[in-house]
């Protein structure tokens, strides 16, 4: 299977998951902060999975400049560990929008999910929250 056929299919499944009515993520079952952060091994697997899953809607680079063009720059994204999990397994619809973040959820496993957090943060721009939970 080529790349963009692994890219595809990953979308198709995330989206079917999303319709089937994936069970929603549980915030008091996600940690606060990343019991990955700054484990080289997971940022590593955490890279590789991003470009295969997610860099088609986000860009290389995270900077929402995918071939989609319609992600999000998540160099910026300031709502803390918790919600990015929770945005991950259940998706988001985002007013405005021509396409909306697919639920992962049965799709990614949680361990994954982390592995991506933790490359991610590796990018953080400043005044980004990747780290702490919901600055109020």
């Amino acid at each position: 299977m080529n790349k963009k056929s692994l890219i595809l299919a990953l979308c198709v499944a995330g989206l079917i998951a999303g319709m089937i009515g994936s069970p929603l993520a549980r915030a008091d079952e996600i940690p606060d902060a990343n019991p990955l952060s700054g484990n080289e091994k997971a940022i590593a697997a955490g890279k590789s999975w991003f470009r295969g899953v997610c860099a088609l809607c986000h860009g290389g680079r995270a900077d929402g400049a995918g071939e989609r063009g319609t992600g999000a720059d998540l160099r910026k994204f300031d709502k803390g560990f918790r919600i990015y999990v929770e945005t991950v397994k259940n998706g988001r619809n985002v007013p405005g929008r021509n396409q909306n973040m697919p639920a992962w959820n049965g799709v990614l496993d949680d361990k994954t999910i982390y592995e991506i957090g933790a490359y991610l943060e590796t990018l953080a721009l400043e005044n980004a929250n990747w780290k702490e939970g919901v600055r109020h």
